[in-house]
């Protein structure tokens, strides 16, 4: 069955995340918290780290444990109670005064202009704000909001359907038109908006602005402007999850040769904070699976040989694990361990790492793909040697374990007999396997 191989936790889960700290990152958090709650005005941060480190988990997690700080300080999960002791520091008061807000820029990047869908993000935040002040401070609050809406779908990009139009069509009103008359700009609505809501809520606004460095770059570019020019204000602390480098590549595609991205980009943030790769132990642990088993030893060696990203590296396993999942390897057989834990695995990497290496293997035949791919790095060879090992006898297994030119023979007869056509070297793949005595590992590896 085919399916999407993103894995995205919901706020749930990535609850139970922060409370085991199952990603080794509460202190991470905690020290991006503290940093947050020593800043007097208005600040713009990049978080730094490689395309699919796992920044969109941390900064998520980071909301999440500033809406319950502020909800609810009294009852806190335990990874919270340890996030909120580390940043704060013996203070009194664990409420950090911030209203998070999460804006996701490559769901946004289809829009002609980029300051229409934050603005939607924030009146989308506000309108979950329960009122409990003046009736009158609530009323001015819900006429700018619904006016902050009604000029962002006015700006919003051609082509987005009639659901849009018709929501612009409901909140459609006299007040509302004569508001949109007196306003100069979107920018100014948004600004009014912000400073309203958060009068109901807490006294800064910290917007979080992540996979910016996955848009469009004329998007990407007038997001940056455009969030600059608004939110240079003393209570906004706008903080952008990207990858520097590769979004000054991107902005220096869209200027020209010449153009230097990591410059330009510099005048739109005031301190750039790294962040830590997640572990793949951890990850795997999070993933449920057992990290020194087997079949968890082949996806981390696939990982370390091509330095997959987290992202790519959880399209690694999302892509595996429904076969594991069906395998023990402790009770299965050890030709079939071998079969689905390496071999397969393997394939999976070759798929997410080279996919056109992958459509040449599994649609053209051509075996060299997955000898090259074993030969080729010392720790997917490894495994190999380990797993298949374990399909022969001893005798042989010692013979072949100190023999390079063996390994390679064998590595080349295991894929012959997979994907080969010819029937002269399925023939030879054939003889060379029988000689360490396995005819059932032939048929394991011959099943499709």
């Amino acid at each position: 069955m085919l399916q999407r191989t993103n894995y995205n936790p919901g706020d749930n889960e990535l609850l139970e995340l922060i409370s085991n700290n199952s990603l080794n990152r509460n202190q991470d958090i905690a020290d991006m918290l503290h940093l947050l709650m020593n800043i007097d005005k208005g600040l713009s941060i990049f978080l730094d780290g490689d395309w699919g480190s796992g920044k969109t988990y941390f900064v998520r997690s980071l909301k999440i444990a500033i809406d319950i700080l502020n909800t609810c300080p009294d009852v806190l999960p335990a990874g919270i109670d340890m996030i909120a002791s580390n940043a704060f520091k013996g203070e009194a008061s664990w409420h950090c005064d911030y209203l998070p807000v999460y804006y996701n820029a490559w769901s946004y990047d289809y829009w002609g202009d980029p300051l229409a869908s934050v603005a939607c993000t924030l009146a989308a935040e506000a309108d979950e704000v329960r009122l409990e002040s003046d009736p009158s401070d609530s009323k001015v609050v819900k006429t700018a909001l619904n006016n902050l809406v009604e000029m962002a779908f006015n700006h919003h990009a051609a082509g987005l359907g009639t659901a849009i139009g018709k929501m612009a069509e409901a909140i459609k009103s006299e007040d509302l038109l004569d508001a949109f008359k007196k306003r100069s700009s979107l920018r100014n609505a948004v600004a009014e908006a912000v400073n309203l809501v958060l009068k109901e809520r807490a006294n800064k606004l910290l917007l979080f602005v992540d996979e910016l460095d996955r848009c469009e770059p004329r998007f990407a570019c007038r997001l940056l402007e455009e969030l600059k020019t608004l939110f240079d204000l003393d209570n906004v602390v706008v903080l952008y999850a990207l990858n520097v480098k590769q979004l000054a590549h991107v902005i220096e595609g869209q200027y020209g040769a010449g153009f230097n991205g990591i410059r330009y980009l510099s005048k739109f943030y005031d301190i750039a904070v790294p962040i830590r790769t997640v572990g793949m132990d951890d990850y795997l642990t999070y993933r449920e699976m057992i990290p020194n088993h087997q079949s968890s030893l082949v996806i981390k060696s696939i990982v370390e040989a091509h330095e997959m990203s987290l992202r790519e590296a959880n399209r690694l396993i999302d892509i595996c694990k429904p076969n594991l999942e069906r395998l023990d390897d402790l009770r299965s057989t050890n030709e079939v361990v071998f079969r689905v834990s390496f071999m397969d695995t393997v394939v999976a990497g070759i798929r997410v790492s080279n996919p056109a290496a992958y459509d040449r293997l599994v649609n053209k035949g051509d075996y060299s793909v997955f000898t090259t791919e074993v030969k080729g790095w010392e720790s997917i060879k490894g495994c190999f040697v380990e797993t298949f090992g374990r399909c022969i006898k001893p005798d042989d297994y010692r013979s072949m374990v100190d023999d390079e030119n063996r390994i390679d023979e064998l590595i080349d007869a295991v894929a012959a007999l997979r994907w080969s056509n010819q029937f002269d070297k399925k023939n030879a793949a054939h003889k060379t396997i029988n000689e360490v005595k396995n005819s059932c590992l032939v048929s394991v590896i011959e099943r499709d």
